[in-house]
């Protein structure tokens, strides 16, 4: 896997096998992405991040996804619902302008394309812990000297 090198910085707090633990300051991109400890209302954040740079307990590490599954992880969070969004949309207005009912067009279409889009988030929601087990993992990819 290519790692992208420019990631958030962390300190490791603790290391299990070739995981480190690691505490960081949570940023507004990556809140809802499942790959850590979230849900949390703090500015803390604890993630479990491959040691693939050998850091030691107390050392300051980057950390990052693989390129690819970043650009995975972004399509299925931000695009998957905006797709399902557009789609309702364009089937509801298009449905109800062929029954007739050319008054109810737009509101159905708002109506029908938020019904998507909540689907897609349900979806990616019932599939996040199997997600959680697979690829979508952080990495502790170099030491940050100070």
């Amino acid at each position: 896997m290519k790692y992208r090198k420019k990631g958030e910085v962390g300190k490791v707090i603790n290391i299990k096998n070739n995981i480190a633990i690691v505490s960081m300051t949570r940023n507004e991109a990556c809140q809802k992405c499942g790959a850590c400890s979230h849900g949390h209302k703090s500015e803390e954040m604890i993630l479990e991040a491959k040691n693939l740079c050998n850091a030691k307990i107390g050392d300051k590490v980057v950390i990052d996804l693989a390129s690819s599954d970043f650009l995975k992880a972004t399509f299925i969070m931000y695009g998957l619902p905006l797709i399902l969004l557009f789609t309702g949309f364009f089937l509801g207005y298009y449905a109800f302008s062929k029954f007739g009912y050319e008054s109810l067009q737009e509101p159905i279409g708002v109506l029908s394309g938020l019904i998507f889009m909540s689907i897609s988030y349900i979806w990616i929601k019932s599939k996040e812990e199997r997600w959680k087990s697979q690829n979508y993992h952080p990495a502790a990819v170099e030491i940050v000297k100070d």
